[in-house]
């Protein structure tokens, strides 16, 4: 409990860095799209994505590793690209466990900062559940369009099993 809170403050520490460096009135609203599944790749990547062809791409790429019943398939939503853009990003293979949360989106002059919550199982977890498949962490978010490019700014929580 006490490491919990020791993470916590942390990242309210980063957070109100963050901040500093901006103003109240950049901070971004913004919306976390779920995909049906992660991109599944073993370096760390990052993309925006401004058109509906690049979305869907992007989109049902990860639906061709899972499959679903007949009419169960999801569907890539509609996005007014002349408005909004899609910020994508992922930390590649990790270790069975690991997901990222989407904490807050911020505009600076220059670029957006994603500041995203990276979720590792503690030891004991990993000890629990070896041999288990890899996981491949990664948020989707969708902003303003700005054109501007994006920083994925994280911090760590280490969640114990016991």
């Amino acid at each position: 409990m006490k490491n919990l809170i020791c993470k916590k403050i942390t990242l309210l520490l980063l957070i109100m860095t963050t901040l500093s460096t901006g103003h109240a009135s950049d901070l971004f609203s913004h919306t976390v799209l779920i995909l049906p599944d992660d991109p599944r790749t073993e370096e760390p990547w990052k993309k925006i994505i401004n058109t509906q062809e690049d979305w869907e791409s992007f989109f049902y790429a990860r639906t061709a590793s899972v499959t679903y019943l007949q009419g169960q398939a999801p569907i890539a939503m509609e996005i007014d690209f002349e408005k909004y853009q899609v910020l994508a990003g992922g930390l590649g293979e990790k270790p069975h466990g690991h997901n990222l949360s989407v904490e807050q989106v911020i505009e600076l002059d220059n670029e957006i900062h994603v500041v995203v919550l990276d979720i590792q199982p503690g030891l004991d977890c990993v000890r629990a559940f070896i041999p288990l498949e890899p996981s491949y962490p990664s948020a989707t978010v969708l902003v303003k369009r700005t054109g501007k490019p994006f920083k994925l700014i994280f911090s760590r929580l280490v969640e114990e099993c016991s």
